[in-house]
């Protein structure tokens, strides 16, 4: 057998480890976006299968018995399988970004069923026939003297090849962008978008261009091409780096659409506040509001995991408010921009939103009531802009009246059936109770 080829193997271990690099620190992300993540790691294995495939055909074939010509086509027939299956892989990645309703294989399977006929099945035909015809058609080698090879493929497989090339470069920025400008997006999802559009055609770009192109005039730049390509498909990991809770967590989608008629019927572009002991009654309208077509945010007070199963709530975002609680689905009281930025880009990217903001009073405590008051005039503008409903439990009896007047002139107050179900107000001389005391 035949030394190894130095400078291929060098390209391929580099590649090899960068791959690796980037298979670790993607399976360390924390996120909900799982479908997403495990459907990228898959890609990430077909990668890593073509660089190592490619180098070991390499160094086995390259023996006397074997004819280099052939060896060569056998290794690209190889590792074109292995890339037109990243790109069916890397479709289903880019679909689950574009439709956030997909978050598994049931998801993704219905949205094929429901929605037909599908750009991506089309996409991925495309790719399997480019598959077919890679190993049907016969390449022709020719020798141009001094050990190098000249590559002429088949006009069946350039067409069909090139069809599923031209089917990856219109396919991902198609949905990736589509799906920007149905969302209004923050400038950082903007460029993480830009980001993944840039990985994956320009990996599809440059291996047309090393696999096919290049080889047509004996130029062999695969050693090279490995660790280029993989460094695009790192931008693409870049992308998917862990965000804050705001990209990762607050994706609006309905919680259901049910046919029926809705119990409650509330104005949109309005803040609400809902004047209860105990926030049962502006749950009962939230509840009511995303399981008929809105798209819900709910920060309480209440642990998540205790509020999704006790309203069955499971794609609605849950946020704890909470100043101890280390989650990743956790908000601090203070400062209240927190608050302020969580709702604000939710009701950007949501096309019906209500918020649910259970735990004014904790706000209250945590902050002086001229900021909260600010909180409840920036949260009413902007309801207002994005013509979103704002649903705010309050017992009255924790702030004082004159406080109780300053919010009153900004909403809509809502009193549940039977009554604001909470004892009347008494009022306390707490500098009587304090000269009492030192007394």
């Amino acid at each position: 057998m035949a030394e190894p080829p130095l400078l291929e193997s060098l390209g391929a271990v580099t590649a090899l480890l960068i791959s690796i690099l980037i298979v670790f620190a993607v399976s360390r992300q924390t996120t909900r976006k799982s479908f997403q993540k495990r459907t990228f790691l898959f890609s990430l294995i077909l990668l890593i299968a073509a660089v190592v495939s490619n180098i070991l055909l390499t160094i086995s074939l390259r023996t006397p018995a074997q004819d280099p010509s052939q060896a060569l086509i056998f290794t690209k027939r190889v590792q074109g399988t292995f890339d037109l299956l990243f790109a069916i892989s890397i479709g289903v990645f880019v679909l689950a970004t574009a439709k956030p309703e997909i978050d598994s294989w049931k998801a993704f399977r219905a949205h094929l069923r429901h929605e037909l006929p599908n750009p991506f099945l089309f996409y991925a035909a495309v790719q399997v026939v480019a598959i077919g015809a890679l190993w049907a058609t016969q390449p022709i080698p020719i020798d141009i003297g001094g050990g190098a090879t000249r590559i002429a493929f088949p006009a069946v497989f350039l067409f069909l090849g090139g069809l599923a090339w031209i089917t990856v470069l219109t396919y991902v920025p198609a949905m990736l962008l589509a799906h920007v400008r149905r969302v209004p997006a923050r400038p950082s999802v903007k460029r993480d978008v830009y980001l993944i559009i840039a990985g994956v055609v320009g990996y599809a770009f440059f291996e047309f261009v090393v696999e096919v192109v290049l080889p047509y005039y004996a130029i062999d730049v695969r050693a090279a091409g490995f660790i280029v390509e993989v460094m695009l498909v790192g931008l693409v990991a870049l992308a998917l780096r862990e965000k804050g809770f705001l990209e990762d967590l607050l994706m609006p989608q309905p919680e259901a659409a049910l046919s029926t008629a809705p119990s409650f019927r509330l104005r949109r572009g309005h803040t609400y506040i809902v004047l209860e002991e105990k926030p049962v009654h502006s749950f009962e309208i939230f509840r009511d509001l995303v399981t008929h077509g809105a798209e819900g945010l709910c920060i309480t007070r209440k642990p998540p995991k205790t509020v999704a199963q006790d309203y069955g709530l499971e794609r609605t975002p849950i946020l704890w408010l909470s100043r101890v609680a280390n989650q990743k689905n956790c908000v601090r009281p203070s400062p209240p921009e927190n608050v302020a930025v969580a709702v604000e880009h939710f009701m950007n990217a949501g096309q019906s939103p209500v918020v649910l903001l259970d735990g004014f009073e904790y706000l209250v405590a945590h902050n002086d009531f001229p900021s909260i008051l600010a909180l409840v005039h920036d949260l009413n503008e902007n309801v207002s802009l994005r013509d979103s409903i704002l649903l705010i439990p309050l017992d009255s009896r924790t702030i004082s009246e004159r406080e109780f007047a300053l919010i009153k002139r900004e909403v809509q107050v809502i009193e549940p059936p039977g009554g604001p179900r909470q004892p009347p107000r008494v009022e306390v001389d707490y500098s009587k109770l304090a000269r009492k005391g030192r007394g």
